[in-house]
């Protein structure tokens, strides 16, 4: 079974949503002129994949990679692949910025090689207070102020913060503090909280968040994809014994979903 990659989702995910506000608030004021590629083709037929790239308006790159590890020059080895690459085959610069996660702090951000010099721009959210996000942020709610999108950007992002409270009571924190803004992103933080839980979390915790969301969109969402996941393994079993159209009877699914399992 494929592993899910929940740093990928999470921060991918964010910066979809919040676009030049996500860039600003990690300290970019240039405009972006269009989403950059994020896959490179080389000679010898391999992909890499980058995690996320901007055209600026000034015609340079802004390479973002996103890291809940920190393998120092292993790291720094391949953001430098990349960033030639690109730099390569658009004609164009690039700077990256590496967003360390978790509690890295001071991360390496430069590689000697030779004669050459690389370095990126690396920025630890262990810097990051994220109770006094928390703080700033119900002050407003409680005066009656609308949150801003770099407030709901700081709010997404403070389970990585540093801060006294364990990461499942700023993900419940986080939750329920949702609550209080439009649904314009509502649903798209909460998925990006839950993705933060299925990362950091497990057992009790993990389902203290889950019991927090249940009655959300998300929730919800969340509940029926368990009922299909359970109902996918069901059919799984009975392909050998059962035909099509029973195994859909009794699980609820498609034929036609039935079929494809049977076809992979």
């Amino acid at each position: 079974m494929k592993i899910t990659n929940y740093e990928d989702l999470i921060m991918k995910r964010a910066m979809d949503i919040f676009a030049e506000e996500g860039l600003r608030f990690f300290g970019i004021d240039k405009e972006v002129k269009e989403i950059g590629p994020t896959e490179l083709v080389v000679l010898e037929s391999k992909n890499m994949f980058m995690d996320y790239t901007f055209l600026m308006e000034d015609d340079t790159y802004i390479h973002f990679e996103f890291q809940t590890t920190n393998k120092g020059v292993v790291d720094l080895r391949r953001f430098r692949a990349y960033e030639a690459l690109l730099s390569h085959q658009t004609g164009k610069d690039v700077v990256t910025y590496v967003i360390y996660s978790g509690d890295i702090a001071n991360p390496k951000d430069r590689l000697v090689t030779g004669i050459s010099e690389y370095r990126v721009k690396a920025i630890s959210m262990a810097s990051k207070d994220g109770d006094e996000v928390f703080k700033t942020l119900i002050d407003k709610i409680q005066l009656g102020k609308n949150l801003t999108t770099h407030d709901i950007i700081e709010l997404t992002f403070t389970p990585i913060m540093s801060g006294k409270q364990s990461k499942v009571d700023k993900i419940l924190q986080a939750i329920r503090l949702v609550k209080n803004i439009d649904r314009k992103y509502r649903y798209d933080v909460e998925a990006i909280l839950y993705a933060f839980a299925n990362k950091f979390l497990n057992g009790v915790d993990l389902e203290r968040v889950k019991e927090e969301l249940r009655v959300t969109e998300i929730g919800r969402s969340l509940i029926e994809e368990g009922k299909k996941e359970k109902a996918i393994e069901i059919a799984k079993e009975l392909l050998d014994i059962l035909s099509v159209e029973m195994i859909a009877k009794k699980t609820g699914l498609t034929v036609e979903e039935v079929e494809a399992l049977k076809n992979k």
